[in-house]
């Protein structure tokens, strides 16, 4: 099956704890803190790949998480860092990252083969005691928790690369054209809606190759969600060019072409702006004089330099038509994916050393990213411990400014979830 939308968990791994250790040993009984520092905790990686072209890994399975690092050791010795966790999406995935109240922030686009993106970092590993020696602190009976890792949930949304999108009614011949001119060789047959996922296919001259997109038919009201076309007019947003395939055995090929163009604009203004070119295929099965009176018409209506009459059947006139296409496609940039995401504001956005202070009933209630992050990593029951977070807080400035409004000992002071009672060192 084709999926190209999926929303998964990802839980990046937690920092390993820091090490409350001292050293023993013959010549030193009572030796001095050795605890080691804690391994970070491993990342989870988005990595691009053309050996995928669906998202339905990512359907199947919804939760995923990262190795966390190992605890700090004796003689300062460092945790192993937990090993990242690498996802393959296929290439054209655009990410983005779920926000409270149905927003989203947009993450990455990978366009490319082995493009890499870090889409959950792992949490940094604690301070073993070892680190907290000083000349007032000589034998610190403390040390720091790992940080946990990011915990979110993300959209994956799959976008095809292709250079050339080809479109049309179902039945209008864009499996056998595809089939002619690469070595795809999607489902063919004579009734309606035999593609039921787009093919992707290299089409080559010399040197030069195009990635070619077999789209599935559209019909009317195909931009409302009617017929299958709707759930693959997203694909052709990265499309350079679009070649339009008319099935020239139906009647009336102005209303065709008006129609599918109609759902376009519907779907998106930017669809309908690209450069296209109108062929009409099955003229094998059309008498000479028709095709002639009605492609005449067809082209004074568009208004078209040119309307290319093809066969996929026979291969009747597709290599002039995909001379053009090549030529064009070397002087069209890559569309910019416009990426539909709500940009959100959040605390973590701010630099962690800002803070602000609340006066509350029951003492002062302090904002800052640095102190509520060095609050999950300490345990506040510790004294020393304690005296490590007053200290942090008394150069960051929050001391100062609590005083001046009128902190007293034992006062109540909470930061993020954790509470602690000021007490001067």
């Amino acid at each position: 099956m084709f999926y190209d939308r999926a929303t998964i968990n990802v839980k990046a791994g937690d920092g390993g704890n820091g090490a409350v250790l001292f050293r023993h040993s013959k010549e030193a009984a009572k030796g001095g803190p050795d605890g080691g520092d804690g391994g970070r905790g491993g990342n989870i990686v988005l990595s691009a790949t053309t050996r995928e072209n669906t998202l339905f890994d990512f359907v199947r399975q919804k939760e995923y998480e990262a190795e966390n690092g190992a605890g700090g050791g004796h003689q300062r010795a460092h945790g192993k860092s937990g090993e990242d966790l690498i996802l393959k999406v296929p290439v054209g995935t655009l990410v983005y990252k779920i926000l409270p109240e149905n927003g989203r922030q947009s993450l990455g686009d990978l366009k490319k083969d082995t493009d890499q993106i870090v889409v959950a970092r792992g949490g940094r590993g604690g301070f073993g005691n070892a680190h907290f020696t000083s000349s007032t602190r000589q034998t610190p009976k403390f040390a720091e928790f790992g940080s946990p890792g990011e915990d979110f949930s993300l959209e994956l949304e799959l976008k095809l690369v292709a250079d050339v999108a080809i479109i049309g009614f179902p039945s209008a011949g864009k499996s056998s054209l595809i089939s002619k001119i690469t070595a795809a060789r999607p489902k063919i047959a004579d009734y309606p809606f035999t593609t039921l996922v787009p093919h992707l296919g290299i089409a080559k001259r010399g040197k030069d190759t195009l990635v070619v997109a077999d789209v599935p038919g559209l019909i009317e009201g195909a931009s409302e969600g009617k017929g299958l076309g709707h759930e693959f007019l997203r694909h052709i947003q990265r499309s350079k060019m679009v070649i339009h395939l008319i099935d020239g055995t139906r009647e009336d090929w102005v209303a065709d072409y008006k129609m599918i163009r109609s759902e376009l604009l519907k779907f998106d203004k930017k669809l309908a702006e690209k450069k296209e070119l109108v062929a009409i295929n099955k003229i094998d099965l059309i008498d000479a004089g028709r095709y002639a009176l009605a492609s005449s018409h067809l082209r004074k209506t568009i208004k078209a330099k040119k309307i290319y009459g093809i066969s996929a059947l026979t291969g009747k006139n597709i290599d002039d038509l995909f001379d053009e296409v090549f030529r064009l496609c070397q002087k069209i940039t890559e569309p910019e994916v416009i990426e539909d995401s709500k940009r959100i504001f959040t605390f973590a956005d701010a630099n962690p050393n800002l803070f602000e202070i609340k006066k509350v009933k029951t003492g002062f209630r302090i904002y800052c990213k640095k102190m509520e992050d060095l609050s999950l990593r300490l345990d506040l029951n510790n004294w020393q411990a304690r005296q490590r977070f007053f200290d942090v807080a008394k150069k960051l400035g929050i001391v100062k400014e609590l005083k001046k409004q009128g902190l007293m000992e034992e006062q109540i002071l909470w930061i993020g979830e954790k509470v602690v009672e000021w007490e001067e060192g």
